[in-house]
């Protein structure tokens, strides 16, 4: 179960580097800046300027859909469980006796915490939140992709297939 959740967790973070990777060549094509390399490098660069940030930009240059903003903060928020929240199997979801055979059963959930919309830690079953993630960054994936090839975007010596080869 270790290995598999280091693999989760590697593959959602490096993927979502990939997402921000391509949205920043989004919005470095609707800025023009005269030193396109510096501006990703430095302007752009995570440790300058927050995903949060890069998302209110995105919002002022109308660029996507308010469903596709609420997609990219839910990543966003995905991203953050992965990074920050271990994975627990041994959450008791019930005990379940039988007398009769002087038994119990402990069933354990397979568990992950992530933060509701009021701020409040909420348990996940970590199967469904695996997959959610999956699905929705696929679908994130979808319409960058679709977006940088309508749009004519240079992604320099970035391949946005890799990013489309990126699903699952």
């Amino acid at each position: 179960m270790k290995e598999e959740t280091h693999i989760n967790i590697g593959e959602s973070i490096h993927i979502f580097n990939e997402i921000e990777l391509f949205l920043n060549l989004i919005i470095t094509h609707h800025i023009s800046p005269k030193d396109k390399i510096f501006f990703l490098n430095y302007i752009l660069n995570t440790s300058v300027i927050s995903f949060g940030a890069k998302i209110k930009i995105l919002i002022n240059l109308n660029i996507f859909s308010k469903n596709q903003i609420t997609q990219l903060r839910k990543l966003s928020s995905n991203r953050n469980v992965f990074a920050h929240t271990n994975r627990n199997p041994r959450f008791v979801d019930e005990i379940i006796t039988y007398p009769e055979k002087k038994l119990a059963e402990i069933v354990i959930k397979d568990i992950i915490l992530e933060t509701n919309s009021e701020g409040k830690l909420k348990t996940t079953n970590y199967k469904e939140f695996l997959e959610s993630n999956i699905k929705l960054r696929n679908d994130i994936i979808d319409f960058i992709v679709e977006y940088i090839n309508k749009n004519s975007i240079d992604t320099l010596h970035f391949h946005v297939q890799n990013l489309a080869n990126s699903k699952i």
